[in-house]
């Protein structure tokens, strides 16, 4: 098909007319322009598409039915970093990486044939030369039931797709060191794996102890001249990176070759082969003994980045495995298939496991349930307490799930904080069952560094062969239901539904939304009393964030608040609220109105970050809102690391805003915690105030947490106050200030200042 004939299958899609006339992308035509209804896909949608076309975070591209690109979105060109014109009329295949090619092209050709979406994952090279690695969702344009092109959606999963091609290369080499394959291609092949990764070259030498020289084991891609030159290199300071990290028995990082004392004897020679900077790992066995090192070398002055450096130490580790073969057989074959934290099978083991398992129910009928285990909140323990702490609370939970369930269950760490299970339940009842008796395992705490960790899990279920009938699909199904689970609030369980699919493509339409919904003014700020009891009047009130979204929905803010964490979005939301509130806060002063106390709640996300004390402090400026009426709300887990989080707090305190600890009582907080803290309030969960008349244990944790505060002289305050049954009880047992549907519902501001006008009236 020539220009003029694709320009005529697609006219939308042209930068010129015949005339010689600039023509519009698609994403400018409007829903009343007599071209862009012409066209197919618009019709009745164009505004929707155009909307979703322009602002969409993933890539959008048009293709003809040659396969050639006549249209892509911003988004796309700035993945690819080519230009929308630099684009168009090229061969779609002409970008790929070779090996993709003949994917793209069957899953094009099924698009066509078949008139149904499909699904891509492919690779190119970006126009700057990195590597780009995209999930494609792959729509066949009809026009008069004929297929006239496609439409992709594409999202870039890189580093994703990276950090498996890194797993998987490991693993390869562990196979091979497994299989007593000889060492120098082993060797090779994990050299190849850290070259493709980083860019460098790289080296392995044998170190030979008694004549304390340093002998070429491994190096694909050097020059043979320079590793003649540096074969039996001398250990010690003048020995280069590799002399010298065998010297040292640590790393060597040498940024730049010409000018380093370490390379005075070779520095001429790597010069010229063009090496500019050298790094070096010794490689050290069990016992403390050198084995060589391992070396990457760029042909520019630079550092490495962490991920280089944990790079390094990986492949450093590999190598010192491959080396050690002969006599660690069996230490070899562990690593290969198990967790060397946590003594439990890896994702390897357990994806054959999985794979035997489901061709022995072929044959038998039986069927097989697959747990997928992702713990809520991890990240807040590492971040928190470290990393160290995190590697011991995975090792206790590992231990906890083994004795929790039967021996016949196969468990394995499937990576991070998560967990995979294989059990023979033959129905989704049954793997329920199994699924609570994991959950009932996190019901005690963890002891970790002198902590009482509370960790709770979300576990997702996929049956054989109800949900899949080869093991990547399985644990694609359990993985999909285990994220049910979390959305459904944690600490839960789910079973895969093939419906729940659908809710995907809901939640990214959402997101897109939550983005534009401060330049659109859909975000309210609704103000909830609070009520002193003594004596019971007005004292305070609780900003909370509310979305309109479009012209009539108002979405929950369980909905789209983790989502804004999740994403970011909840930084310059959370800017919002604070600015709206105390701007809101001084106009109510400004009135005459007398001032209280304005609560506004932080998220873990806002409370991490740098410049939050100079946030705040700006935006007292900004607004003139006096600072001993600010209340910061922050919840429990956001104090694990209490010098953090105290020194944090006295800044904010010095400002002359006030602290109080949200939702107490559901988190890690202790009373070592409390005294340790610039707290001014405690705020009781309203999960334990609901049902103080009948509930003797939250009856008594309300009365322990109110003396425990006011022994640290800290004020109570209790939300979630609906009846007066519960007012009489709180009131009975000294809880200092209430808040909840008995004193009033949040409201706009303006409804607020009526209640104000009242209470006024009231005490006049």
């Amino acid at each position: 098909m020539d220009e003029s004939e694709k320009k005529g299958q697609f006219p939308h899609m042209q930068n010129q007319d015949d005339s010689g006339r600039s023509e519009k992308p698609l994403s400018e035509y409007s829903a009343n322009d007599g071209q862009a209804a012409a066209f197919p896909l618009l019709a009745e949608e164009q505004n929707i598409y155009r909307s979703l076309y322009t602002f969409s975070t993933d890539a959008v591209f048009l293709l003809d039915a040659e396969g050639s690109i006549m249209d892509i979105n911003p988004s796309g060109e700035k993945m690819s970093g080519y230009s929308r014109e630099e684009l168009r009329y090229s061969d779609f295949n002409r970008f790929l990486l070779p090996a993709d090619v003949p994917k793209s092209k069957a899953g094009f050709q099924a698009a066509f044939a078949e008139k149904r979406t499909g699904t891509l994952e492919f690779s190119f090279r970006s126009k700057t030369g990195g590597l780009v690695t995209v999930n494609a969702t792959i729509v066949p344009i009809l026009k008069n039931g004929e297929v006239a092109g496609l439409l992709g959606i594409s999202r870039d999963i890189t580093e994703q797709e990276q950090s498996v091609r890194i797993l998987d290369a490991q693993n390869k080499v562990l196979e091979m060191i497994a299989k007593s394959t000889p060492l120098e291609e082993t060797l090779d092949k994990l050299l190849h794996m850290a070259e493709y990764q980083t860019g460098a070259k790289c080296s392995i030498h044998r170190y030979n102890k008694k004549s304390r020289t340093l002998s070429n084991l491994a190096a694909p891609s050097l020059p043979d001249d320079y590793m003649n030159e540096v074969e039996g290199v001398k250990v010690g300071e003048r020995g280069g990176s590799c002399g010298a990290s065998v010297s040292r028995k640590e790393i060597v990082i040498v940024e730049d070759i010409e000018h380093s004392e370490l390379w005075e004897l070779y520095r001429d020679i790597a010069l010229r082969n063009g090496l500019r900077a050298g790094w070096s790992l010794p490689l050290i066995d069990g016992e403390g003994e050198i084995l060589g090192t391992f070396a990457m070398y760029y042909e520019v002055k630079r550092l490495p980045t962490e991920k280089e450096m944990e790079l390094i130490r990986k492949t450093g580790y590999l190598a010192r495995l491959a080396i050690e073969q002969d006599r660690s057989a069996s230490l070899i074959y562990r690593m290969a298939y198990h967790d060397s934290l946590t003594g439990l099978p890896n994702r390897r083991s357990f994806q054959e496991k999985l794979s035997r398992s489901i061709a022995e129910a072929l044959r038998s009928g039986d069927k097989l349930s697959i747990l997928y285990v992702d713990l809520d909140r991890f990240k807040t323990v590492n971040d928190s307490l470290g990393h160290g702490a995190g590697d011991a609370l995975l090792a206790q939970i590992a231990a906890r799930l083994k004795s929790s369930l039967d021996a016949e269950a196969f468990i394995a760490r499937h990576g991070g904080d998560e967990f995979t299970i294989l059990t023979e339940d033959w129905r989704a009842s049954e793997a329920g069952a199994t699924a609570q008796r994991i959950l009932d395992a996190f019901a005690e705490p963890f002891e970790v560094g002198g902590y009482e960790l509370f960790v709770t899990p979300s576990v997702g279920i996929s049956i054989y062969p109800e949900h899949g009938n080869n093991a990547a699909a399985l644990l694609q199904h359990a993985d999909a239901a285990m994220y049910k689970a979390k959305e459904a609030g944690k600490d839960t369980y789910a079973v895969y539904d093939a419906e729940d699919e659908t809710k995907t493509g809901a939640r990214i339409l959402l997101e897109n939304d939550l983005r534009k919904s401060l330049e659109k003014n859909e975000l309210h700020l609704y103000y909830q009393p609070q009520i002193s009891l003594f004596p019971e009047q007005r004292i305070g009130a609780e900003a909370l964030l509310r979305w309109h979204r479009g012209s009539s929905e108002w979405v929950s803010p369980a909905d789209f608040i983790p989502l804004a964490e999740e994403t970011g979005l909840i930084i310059p939301i959370g800017e919002w609220v604070l600015r709206t509130a105390c701007r809101q806060g001084k106009h109510w002063i400004d009135e005459g109105y007398e001032p209280f106390i304005m609560g506004i709640n932080l998220s873990p996300r806002q409370f991490r970050q740098r410049n939050l004390v100079e946030l705040i402090r700006s935006v007292l400026d900004e607004t003139g809102y006096p600072p001993q009426f600010l209340e910061l709300e922050i919840t429990e887990g956001m104090t694990m690391d209490v010098e953090s989080a105290s020194e944090k707090m006295r800044q904010l305190r010095d400002l002359g805003v006030h602290i109080s600890i949200d939702d107490f009582g559901t988190g890690y907080s202790s009373l070592n915690y409390l005294k340790r803290l610039p707290i001014s309030r405690l705020k009781v969960d309203r999960s334990f105030v609901q049902d103080v008349e009948t509930d003797l244990g939250d009856r008594d944790i309300v009365k322990a947490i109110i003396s425990m505060a006011h022994n640290l002289r800290i004020t109570v305050i209790a939300e979630g106050v609906e009846n007066e049954e519960q007012l009489a009880f709180l009131k009975e047992n000294g809880c200092d200030e209430v808040q909840g549907y008995l004193f009033g519902r949040p409201v706009p501001a303006d409804e607020f200042r009526r209640g104000m006008d009242t209470q006024n009236a009231s005490k006049q």
